[in-house]
């Protein structure tokens, strides 16, 4: 498995387990948001991915030191995913090891602070969401979602998308759930916001 997959399902764990589980369990809520240098909850408990520490109600900081489970404990807030919830995960255990790559997890964050960035500027009355489940910040317009994603299953590498599946594939919706552009072709704010524009012209011209 290479750098980016490993640190990309490992991150995906640190979300899903170590932030959106304890939310949902002590306030039914698994959404997260976009924070400088990372991730945080949006309730109850206060909790932040911050470059390689878990930031507790902005006063105690621990290590992503050892295995998922070990910085849950270490949290007081235990290792968890958000149960019959939803039914994809990250595949990550409480028994993974937090060998994070430093390149990786930099690429998987700032991609995540940029398209947070873009989201707001394409629709600046809707609030980015990081979605535990796929892994993606994402916002919803004419009923269909506008987002980023760090990577999965169909691409290995983080991508922009357009969930459509409702028209015609052509060069533009070009993936089976809509359109997707790789990061790699979307290196500012304006780049994602004209993607993200055209996919809502193709959609209002329907």
């Amino acid at each position: 498995m290479d750098a980016l997959t490993s640190t990309r399902r490992l991150l995906h764990g640190v979300a899903e387990g170590l932030l959106a589980g304890p939310q949902h369990r002590s306030c039914g809520r698994i959404a997260l948001r976009v924070v400088p240098g990372g991730f945080a909850t949006v309730g109850h408990p206060a909790l932040r991915l911050e470059g390689t520490d878990l930031v507790i109600d902005e006063g105690r900081r621990v290590p992503l030191n050892g295995t998922l489970g070990d910085v849950g404990a270490a949290t007081g807030h235990g290792y968890g995913e958000p149960v019959d919830v939803y039914h994809e995960h990250s595949g990550a255990s409480a028994d993974d090891s937090l060998d994070l790559d430093a390149d990786a997890r930099g690429v998987i964050v700032d991609w995540f602070v940029l398209g947070d960035a873009a989201l707001r500027a394409l629709a600046p009355n809707e609030v980015p969401t990081l979605w535990p489940e796929h892994f993606d910040v994402a916002i919803l317009l004419q009923h269909r979602s506008f987002g980023v994603s760090a990577g999965d299953d169909y691409s290995p590498q983080p991508y922009a998308y357009v969930s459509d599946n409702l028209l015609p594939r052509d060069d533009f919706w070009n993936a089976p759930f809509g359109a997707c552009r790789p990061a790699e072709q979307l290196s500012g704010v304006t780049e994602l916001v004209a993607f993200w524009s055209a996919g809502l012209d193709r959609i209002s011209s329907t």
